[in-house]
């Protein structure tokens, strides 16, 4: 397991995204449709079907998925992120959405029904991974399987170039040795076994395919910053008394807060990993 490998999406009191619901909601940027579209084609989805999505956070799997009429089960263990999701579908007159207290380590006390498919986006390297796949063995149907997407950030894409290097270097001044996400990313990039590719191939989910969709964005100042704020690994209270002032590229003195307007492009990866019992 990567630098996180102990910290569990099941541990309520871990408190890594206490407070950042908010900012998950607006400023976490969800997948391309064609994510989901090659979901329910790989796994022959029909509206009624039932999926898990662990841990949804604010619904960036579980909305998409319920707008194409499925029948969702969001599972997160923060009520605030639980929350946020529920109001998103809502304003979007979303319906089919059933938002349960929970983690990857109390899947077998909700009273599931026997699942389609398990979604994860940007969630299963909190878990036992592991673990959770031979629990999810269990939950899903014959035909069924996970389906498990991650991506490479606009910021944590640019960590040694461009806007993210002037992102990363004021952060490492503010926060100095708590603040560690690139040394764990060197890590996990250079330890084949903590691959996600690596665990679903020892697990009961053996039969993988990798699929990757290119995504070009821009970014303005405030939705770099907001970025920032909702991850695991920044207080907001803390960047709010340092004032929130990062570097402009190519200006180590200057201050991206003081070019708003301004925008930044981003070139990023999601990766959509499909996998099957053998």
């Amino acid at each position: 397991m990567n630098g996180t490998g102990n910290r569990k999406i099941g541990d309520q009191n871990n408190g890594y995204f206490c407070g950042k619901a908010g900012y998950y909601a607006r400023y976490r940027r969800g997948y391309p449709v064609a994510v989901f579209d090659t979901i329910v084609t790989r796994f022959s989805l029909t509206p009624g079907t039932a999926a898990l999505d662990l841990g949804c956070g604010t619904g960036n799997m579980a909305i998409p998925l319920a707008r194409r009429g499925l029948k969702v089960y969001a599972v997160d263990p923060d009520p605030e992120m639980r929350e946020a999701g529920r109001f998103r579908a809502e304003a979007e007159h979303i319906a089919g959405i059933s938002w349960l207290a929970g983690s990857d380590v109390t899947l077998t006390t909700l009273g599931l029904p026997l699942l389609r498919i398990c979604t994860m986006g940007l969630s299963f390297h909190w878990m036992d991974r592991p673990n959770v796949l031979r629990v999810l063995d269990s939950l899903i149907e014959p035909g069924g399987g996970v389906a498990c997407v991650s991506r490479s950030d606009g910021f944590f894409s640019h960590l040694h170039e461009g806007w993210g290097q002037a992102v990363k270097d004021v952060l490492a001044g503010m926060l100095g040795d708590s603040w560690d996400y690139s040394g764990r990313l060197e890590k996990r990039l250079n330890n084949e076994k903590d691959r996600h590719e690596e665990v679903f191939l020892q697990s009961p989910f053996s039969s993988i395919e990798v699929l990757e969709f290119p995504v070009r964005e821009t970014f303005s100042v405030d939705e770099i910053v907001g970025h920032q704020l909702s991850t695991s690994y920044i207080d907001p209270v803390l960047l709010g008394e340092r004032n929130c002032r990062i570097p402009r590229p190519g200006s180590p003195g200057g201050s991206l807060k003081s070019n708003r307007r301004e925008h930044f492009s981003s070139e990023s990866v999601v990766q959509l990993i499909i996998a099957r019992p053998s």
